[in-house]
């Protein structure tokens, strides 16, 4: 298992785990907040098949989600559907979340869609506790419903 962040030349490969609507608009929007340094993407790599990714947004305009240097926000957390129930998600979120301690972050941020049990299990396990707020947002045309939680 080898786990780090995705380089701009492999965005591509983020949908051989998300049917995007728009792919190229992905890998635009996805390049330009890397390069500006308010998003990173984790990849998990099981051998050479890309088993899962979680993105990390470090600046938002609601600091309820992100502010530099303190809160995390964790997204697009996508496991595999062959690598789930195997340990591979918690081993993808623990492992950024070392990173982002020894990186000066304190708080941590996810938002989970009502119907998505086994993220929910995994953040709970986790400690992502402290429920923030309800959001509703549209993502190249669909439109996503979730809470957003907090762990400290």
């Amino acid at each position: 298992m080898e786990i780090r962040k995705m380089g701009t030349e492999e965005l591509y490969r983020l949908t051989e785990l998300f049917d995007y609507n728009d792919p190229d608009a992905m890998i635009s929007a996805c390049t330009e907040r890397i390069q500006r340094g308010i998003e990173d993407i984790f990849i998990l790599f099981e051998q050479d098949v890309l088993a899962g990714e979680l993105h990390v947004m470090y600046q938002n305009d609601d600091v309820r989600f992100a502010k530099q240097g303190k809160r995390a926000y964790l997204f697009a957390f996508r496991i595999r559907e062959a690598y789930q129930n195997q340990g591979y998600g918690t081993k993808l979120l623990q492992t950024v979340l070392a990173l982002l301690q020894e990186n000066g972050y304190d708080e941590f941020t996810v938002g989970v869609e009502d119907n998505n049990l086994r993220a929910k299990h995994i953040y709970w396990a986790l400690g992502f506790s402290e429920f923030i707020c309800r959001k509703k947002e549209t993502y190249q045309g669909d439109s996503y419903e979730f809470n957003l939680y907090l762990k400290r």
